[in-house]
């Protein structure tokens, strides 16, 4: 068994590790790691120059390397991020700007359960290990650790009488995982090979053992009552009952925490997961999330979560249940003990639980930013809410117990700005002003100042990241004759497209001098493809207009110009490899032994990013702007919707939109079950085909927001 890691420790050689992996040798050598005590019971770092060497000090591994993250920014200008690391630094290192800095939070939480299957779900170690070292660089010390969770419940199963054929019935596939510990889904996607359990077990592992050694505090599973169907044959004199459907799946089956069955299968299920995965008492579990009790009476969910805190602490007296403000109830909060619940404030940059609940009615909180829906790599947010919200809820006299920051996203690995200005408020007690924060971030981020990029994230904040909006381009929306929302948001922009145009075009403008910039080259591919992605929905309005009043050739134009977008759309994706579906694809299937388990990996790589599930009634949810999927899955049912169209725009009252939907389903079945090849790697220059697409557009953007 795995020790337990709760208590504060230093260990510099992670801390060493990272050094190396990061810098290499040369750099990791002028550098003295030192250990200094906490303050207050808080992480505190320290950064000061002794002759020509840099000296880190921190309170554990995570503030060595915070100290570590700091001085590389504002002494090296160096960037570290999920879309390239900037790390052009001399042969002698600069001195330091010292500094002594403590943060005000005790949990830097990260993750979602979603982020383990719109991110996570095909990464291998060496992956994982960029991640934790990410995390230890951003001070983050709690994140949710919920990989190889399979081998628990396969476990627990045995144990309960239930055979493995069972619990694989039960689980789902690799990329639904996420909603079936959440409690929403059995089953679909499956069944899996044991391979994959077996690997992520050992995946698990090496992620437990690299938090821990950096002094984090890991946040397994908790058990609250979501069992087999099964299990109500084996047991028939347990209070079993099958909840409500959810969006269309079938409704889970869900075990009476006050039966004495409960307390039976939860002393197994924790028993078995610290048997392989050790613990540090923090336990993530939500109650009825997305779903309905089967009482919804407050004396029915108040005993039931005192029933579900209980037999956590039946198995571990220092147990915290950790728990999303998402479905939260008052009175499952009100009734949980304080010392055994931690609220995790979900999206408190939009919607602030803390403030709706008397800062959740006392118990302690952590300020968290979702900002992320599905992994859909649109460009939007409000940064001078994320700039603002933590500092105001850390001054404000009826915070109560904030007792940590963190990021709760769906999805990571996009938006990258908004990540970096979080994690800056790990260790301030003020907000930055954005108006000297962003020019900084840019230096860092581009490897050189310049006013041109400036300007251009001038127009991107006066924009897209002016607002909070769940905004998606009809690219990626099920074709129709009116598109008013996607699954998720609005297709009308929140923002004047021409301010978008502008940055693009500033971008452009800074190209001579930061082309070879990696990060520079993503900005400027993200961008451009937002751009056009906006265009796509007058193109739309216009091809539509032009089939009801049956004018065939001007029908005809304005298809053509949308396919054409959507064409180019793809080959500037094309051009960054972190817009290419190949990877994610590609990954997938490294996690076959045969070619049964690939096929079933490539199965779910794809449908989660497509349909998100067939039977589901939130279809392209998880949308991707990839280059690959952009082709042969979005702009095929285009052309497909468009045939349709053409065939009947003689009487267009003829069209058959649920004919068309039911035809174009089975199409996308096909294409579920694909094996195709996508590209892995980038095609074209960046910039090259950046510029010649903007000079394409920029009159369309002045054609359909100029009137």
């Amino acid at each position: 068994m795995i020790g337990d890691m709760k208590k504060n420790f230093f260990n510099k050689e992670v801390v060493n590790g990272l050094l190396n992996r990061l810098l290499g040798s040369a750099n990791r050598e002028q550098f003295d790691l030192e250990e200094i005590a906490q303050e207050n019971g808080l992480d505190v770092f320290e950064i000061e120059n002794r002759g020509k060497r840099v000296v880190l000090r921190g309170s554990n591994g995570i503030s060595l390397a915070s100290a570590l993250h700091w001085y590389l920014k504002y002494s090296c200008h160096a960037h570290i991020s999920w879309s390239g690391n900037q790390l052009s630094l001399p042969e002698q290192l600069p001195q330091a700007v010292e500094i002594r800095n403590t943060t005000p939070y005790r949990h830097r939480y990260m993750y979602n359960f979603c982020t383990f299957n719109y991110s996570m779900t095909w990464w291998d170690w060496e992956r994982w290990e960029r991640e934790i070292d990410w995390m230890a660089l951003h001070g983050i010390n709690m994140p949710l650790s919920v990989t190889g969770q399979e081998a628990v419940w396969m476990a627990t199963g045995r144990r309960l009488g239930l055979s493995d054929e069972d619990m694989l019935q039960h689980l789902t596939g690799p990329a639904y995982l996420a909603w079936h510990y959440m409690g929403n889904v059995d089953g679909m996607g499956g069944p899996l090979p044991q391979s994959w359990i077996d690997g992520q077990q050992e995946l698990q592992q090496q992620i437990l053992e690299r938090e821990r050694q950096f002094g984090m505090t890991p946040v397994l599973a908790g058990f609250y009552g979501h069992v087999p169907a099964v299990l109500r044959e084996k047991r028939p004199g347990a209070n079993i009952t099958q909840l409500k459907s959810w969006f269309g799946m079938p409704g889970i089956h869900f075990l009476d925490p006050r039966d004495p069955l409960f307390d039976e299968a939860a002393a197994i299920f924790y028993e078995e997961q610290e048997r392989l995965y050790g613990t540090n008492h923090l336990y993530a579990m939500d109650l009825f999330h997305e779903g309905k009790s089967p009482d919804n009476s407050p004396e029915y969910v108040t005993a039931s979560a005192k029933a579900v805190c209980q037999s956590m602490l039946n198995h571990d007296t220092e147990g915290v249940w950790v728990m999303q403000s998402w479905s939260m109830s008052e009175p499952i909060v009100r009734a949980l003990p304080e010392r055994h619940l931690l609220m995790l404030d979900l999206y408190a940059e939009n919607n602030a639980k803390w403030k709706q609940t008397h800062a959740f009615y006392g118990k302690p909180w952590v300020w968290c930013m979702l900002h992320n829906f599905g992994g859909r790599n649109g460009m939007f947010g409000d940064l001078e809410a994320v700039a603002q919200g933590p500092a105001q809820a850390l001054h404000d006299p009826g915070k109560g117990d904030m007792a940590g920051i963190g990021f709760a996203p769906e999805a990571i690995e996009e938006n990258p700005v908004f990540y970096e200005l979080l994690s800056e408020m790990v260790w301030r007690k003020e907000a930055p002003e954005l108006d000297k924060w962003v020019p900084t971030y840019l230096q860092r981020r581009y490897g050189s100042h310049n006013e041109t990029a400036v300007e251009a994230w001038h127009w991107l904040r006066r924009s897209v990241y002016s607002k909070n909006s769940n905004y998606e381009t009809v690219v990626c929306a099920r074709p129709k004759l009116e598109i008013r929302r996607t699954c998720n948001g609005t297709v009308v922009p929140f923002y004047d497209v021409r301010m978008l145009l502008r940055a693009w075009e500033c971008l452009l403008g800074s190209g001579d001098e930061l082309r070879s910039s990696a990060n520079y080259q993503y900005d400027l591919v993200n961008v451009g493809r937002q751009v056009l992605s906006d265009i796509a929905r007058p193109l739309h309005l216009k091809m539509i207009e032009s089939f009801r009043q049956k004018d065939r050739t001007l029908f005809n134009h304005n298809w053509s110009a949308l396919e054409t977008l959507i064409s180019d759309l793809d080959e500037l994706l094309a051009t960054n490899v972190h817009f290419l579906t190949g990877p994610w694809v590609n990954s997938a299937k490294k996690w076959g032994g045969n070619t049964e388990e690939k096929a079933l990996h490539e199965f779910n790589a794809r449908t989660i990013i497509s349909t998100w599930w067939p039977e589901v009634t939130f279809d392209d949810y998880a949308h991707k702007q990839w280059s690959g999927i952009m082709s042969s899955f979005y702009l095929e049912r285009w052309r497909r919707f468009a045939v349709c169209l053409e065939a009947a725009i003689d009487e267009p009252d003829a069209f058959d939109q649920e004919a068309f939907d039911l035809d174009i389903r089975k199409w996308e079945l096909d294409w579920m079950k694909g094996s195709d090849a996508f590209a892995t790697e980038p095609a074209g220059d960046p910039v090259a085909v950046s510029r010649r697409l903007c000079e394409t557009y920029a009159s369309w953007v002045d054609h359909f927001w100029n009137k």
